[in-house]
């Protein structure tokens, strides 16, 4: 049976290798644990063996896979997989946004981004500070607007990866284009449940403020104050807060 609910976006091949995805993510698949052989995947999406094939091979590009001629497709075990890979990133957010990922996700941010606003307020140029200042601005304007949530958090998301650009270390800019979908499915459960608008709009106004002043170590405090804020408020929203 084809889940048309489900396969919405991309092409079929992408589709279903949404699906699996999420399918091996979630614990439906277990690593060691053979995928449904090819023509069942064809006959339960309704799509043709080289559809399948495709999605296959794009899962094993994202290390959630292995194909072997003699055993079939099996679930690699989580240490092999791709974490960095946008889609396995969204997959977990969407499938099991528990603390666990929560706290990898800021532990991550914390070893970087403060730096890059360091880095940001000390090497950015004047058309790198006039870019965070107009995401900021956004920001501001869409929560005083009381805009839609997809609204505040895409601002929010600009306003954080205009500071690693301006950051100019490209391994940097690297890592915020690699965990985007992290960062955006973050900011949109902050935005959505967030009961104080101006505090966070203060938060962002302190390292923008940091940043354009020129002031690199106000500016990395600043950023570890922000990280340490969204956290706290985004641990509670995990399946398994208390």
């Amino acid at each position: 049976m084809l889940e048309r609910e489900l396969l919405s976006v991309g092409t079929m091949s992408a589709q279903v290798a949404n699906h699996i995805g999420s399918r091996i993510v979630s614990g439906e698949f277990l690593p060691g644990a053979a995928l449904p052989i090819e023509s069942e995947l064809c006959e339960y999406y309704g799509v043709s063996r080289t559809t399948v094939r495709e999605a296959v091979k794009s899962l094993a590009g994202k290390r959630l896979v292995e194909v072997s001629p003699k055993v079939g497709t099996r679930v690699l075990p989580f240490n092999e997989w791709n974490l960095l890979d946008r889609d396995v990133l969204a997959w977990r957010l969407q499938t099991q946004f528990d603390a666990k990922i929560v706290e990898d996700i800021f532990e991550m941010r914390f070893c970087f981004e403060p730096r890059a606003s360091f880095l940001a307020a000390r090497d950015g140029t004047d058309e790198d500070l006039a870019q965070i200042e107009h995401f900021f601005r956004e920001l501001a304007a869409a929560q005083l607007e009381g805009l839609p949530v997809k609204t505040i958090s895409e601002a929010a998301l600009e306003f954080h990866l205009a500071i690693i650009n301006a950051s100019h270390n490209g391994l940097f800019v690297t890592i915020g284009s690699a965990v985007k979908s992290a960062l955006r499915v973050s900011s949109e459960m902050l935005q959505r449940h967030t009961k104080r608008p101006s505090e966070d709009v203060a938060l962002h106004d302190a390292v923008r403020s940091a940043i354009v002043g020129r002031r690199p170590a106000e500016a990395a405090k600043a950023m570890e104050h922000l990280l340490a804020a969204s956290r706290e408020r985004l641990l509670p929203l995990t399946v398994d807060a208390a």
